[in-house]
């Protein structure tokens, strides 16, 4: 009897312990302790054109694996920390199309476009988010759509506090219509 009792209190801790790691809140970023995260991840094979579509109406930020990667985080400058955010997506391959979207987590853990940039022939994508549109204390997330790839690995990156690097075509109409680097 005490075998099994011993045993049941070890699968308890085991379950426990795996549970508390999946369930570990984002790190936050504040611009102090922690000025950038980085997530590296590997979308399989796809070629989602079939339900473009259908996408239109649908918030990307909220796709989860295997289609898209999601890098969550709380924003939280810390005192003197200007904080503005440079969003980045970078792959290897040109042809393939990743697209990076932005959006605040809701408390059900659902969570809404703040801003996207959506291209193709570039390997990476950049969306420049102004302090102005944050609200200190809340929950983002970078989303990586593995919109058309063949094993692509993807590196996303939020950083904050660093100046706009983000490239505008002449003319100028040309940006709104490719989203090929971003301002919001």
């Amino acid at each position: 009897m005490k075998v099994r009792l011993i045993t049941a209190a070890t699968i308890a801790g085991a379950l426990l312990l795996s549970m508390s790691g999946a369930q570990a809140a984002p790190p936050t970023l504040d611009g102090k302790k922690i000025k950038v995260l980085e997530l590296t991840a590997v979308g399989a094979p796809q070629a989602n054109d079939a339900d473009q579509a259908s996408l239109d109406d649908v918030d990307r930020t909220n796709c989860v694996a295997p289609r898209c990667s999601r890098l969550e985080f709380v924003y939280k400058p810390a005192k003197g920390i200007v904080g503005d955010l440079m969003l980045t997506t970078t792959w290897t391959n040109p042809t393939s199309d990743i697209d990076l979207y932005f959006g605040e987590v809701l408390k059900d853990g659902s969570s809404v476009e703040l801003g996207h940039c959506a291209s193709a022939g570039n390997p990476s994508e950049k969306l420049f988010v102004e302090a102005k549109t944050l609200k200190k204390g809340k929950k983002y997330v970078l989303v990586a759509d593995f919109f058309r790839t063949a094993n692509e690995t993807v590196k996303s990156k939020v950083e904050i506090a660093v100046p706009d690097s983000t490239k505008t075509t002449i003319p100028a109409d040309v940006d709104e219509f490719t989203s090929l680097n971003c301002t919001l």
